[in-house]
């Protein structure tokens, strides 16, 4: 093994030991489980006892939680230890991928520690690692994927080919928008030199073939081994299209239409759909901006500015490509939702550091140039500032949620039949509790229509700026005896009662 070699070798084994230590931190410093990864443990615990077709009752894409039990059933873990285990697996795997696919980009090592640095600071992917998201595995497997791209790109050789499919199909099956790489990416090959169109052709319809004849394949051996869970992922398939042709226009269309007449004057109704198209490319902008952050988008706008992070020209297409693809993906999720989490910009949001990193090496290049001296300044420079937009753009924690968790565990009952209103308290209770009613919780209080039958307690948050919720809670509080009492300095609450048998 050459020096070169084992360098980037204990590279990536000090890049995973701090990814590893990062991920840790995030989960000591919010140990509930988020809402999303609440599902996805009882997807996990379904498929346990029932089956993979039983998940499908709940949740169309239940790969991820599948992965979760099968980790569960080999190793004896909790499920909630289950899905640390995976999660932190895919963070080490984005991170590593991340620091790989700029070094293939640019073709230069020296772009590594910079990658490292700004993909292990950044605030909202910290904030992600505390997480049980599916988006993690997602980001990961494309960022594998991308560099097998590069590397095919470099080399023409078939082994990158075959680990670009599978790499793509398991990010697919993580979410399914990254199959529009698998169809925006092969084609880029054809903008070869005419003296290798044929050839190049032929390499389009293998990479498509591997990745949806693959697909295919499985869905196949989905439905030889369990026919009844084969429906359900072909029913969404074909509904996908129905959704991008159909349903985007006509949401966006009625959404036109209550945006003329609820907020607009009338005399400028003609110009409503101009007006909201607008405003959702905004808000994509602002969420893309928000994601970078202000340290990142400075890096990246002074090395587009001094024109120093240009792509290797064999690599420019097929990153423009993925670019322009991770913006459209998430520019058809604001054009349906109306709305748009920053998680899902954040694909296009770790494309972008790519050259915010090649930024930040040629900054630092120029300053070794001027001795040890102001080699050790700027890297204690750019250490201190990468800490500080880390700790700054950090979740704030919510100690009372953890403190009232605490308290579930060790004074209810396990198993106790728990109304409640918030997914996670409800989870970490221990507690025997319904998801779909914990869901519309609020909504049934306000009804007056809580099922009251087979309760023993409530678990009740009341979040700031809610009054109307406690308002409504009046009607039952002749049934409830307080039992804990959990608050926040900024007015959020957490009221643990028992409830005396129903009249």
């Amino acid at each position: 093994m050459s020096a070169s070699t084992t360098g980037l070798s204990r590279f990536y084994l000090l890049l995973a030991a701090l990814t590893l230590a990062l991920f840790a931190f995030a989960n000591l410093r919010s140990p509930l489980v988020n809402e999303d990864g609440v599902l996805y443990l009882l997807l996990a615990e379904r498929i346990g006892n029932e089956g993979l077709s039983a998940a499908f009752a709940l949740y169309d894409r239940p790969f991820y939680p599948w992965l979760i039990s099968a980790i569960h059933a080999v190793s004896g873990l909790s499920l909630t230890h289950s899905a640390l285990c995976l999660d932190a697996t895919f963070c080490v795997l984005l991170t590593l991928a991340f620091a790989e696919f700029c070094r293939l980009l640019y073709d230069d090592r020296g772009v590594l520690p910079w990658a490292a640095l700004l993909i292990l600071a950044h605030p909202k992917l910290n904030n992600y690692f505390g997480f049980v998201i599916r988006d993690i595995g997602y980001w990961a497997l494309l960022f594998v994927s991308f560099c097998a791209w590069l590397r095919h790109l470099r080399d023409a050789r078939m082994r990158w080919l075959l680990l670009w499919a599978p790499a793509t199909l398991l990010a697919a099956a993580q979410r399914p928008e990254a199959l529009v790489f698998g169809l925006l990416l092969p084609p880029m090959l054809l903008l070869a030199p005419r003296r290798a169109r044929d050839a190049t052709l032929a390499r389009v319809m293998l990479a498509w073939g591997l990745v949806f004849g693959a697909m295919a394949l499985a869905l196949a051996l989905v439905a030889a081994l369990d026919p009844a869970t084969f429906v359900q992922p072909m029913r969404d398939a074909n509904d996908v299209p129905a959704a991008l042709w159909r349903d985007i226009p006509t949401h966006f269309r009625a959404a036109v239409e209550r945006y003329a007449h609820e907020v607009l004057d009338p005399h400028s109704g003609d110009v409503a759909a101009l007006s909201l198209a607008g405003g959702l490319l905004t808000i994509l902008l602002v969420k893309i901006l928000n994601g970078l952050g202000p340290l990142q988008c400075l890096l990246l706008a002074h090395g587009l500015w001094r024109s120093g992070v240009a792509v290797a020209a064999v690599h420019r297409r097929a990153y423009a490509t993925m670019l322009v693809g991770a913006v459209l993906i998430a520019a058809a999720f604001v054009g349906y939702r109306h709305f748009l989490d920053t998680r899902y910009v954040m694909l296009a949001v770790m494309l972008m550091l790519a050259p915010a990193a090649r930024s930040l090496q040629k900054i630092a290049a120029h300053a070794f140039a001027r001795g040890a001296p102001a080699r050790a300044t700027f890297v204690a420079a750019a250490l201190l500032l990468a800490s500080l937009d880390l700790l700054l753009g950090l979740d704030r924690p919510k100690p009372y949620l953890d403190e009232c968790a605490l308290w579930l565990r060790a004074n209810l009952p396990p198993g106790s039949p728990v109304f409640a209103n918030d997914k996670q308290l409800a989870w970490t209770s221990g507690a025997r509790w319904d998801y779909q009613t914990a869901h519309d919780a609020n909504l049934l209080i306000a009804e007056g229509s809580v099922p009251l039958a087979g309760n023993a307690y409530w678990i009740i948050h009341l979040k700031r700026g809610n009054e109307e919720l406690a308002r409504q809670l009046e009607h039952y509080r002749p049934l409830l005896t307080p039992l804990h009492r959990c608050a926040d300095p900024r007015g959020s609450v957490v009221e643990i009662s028992g409830q005396a048998p129903a009249p």
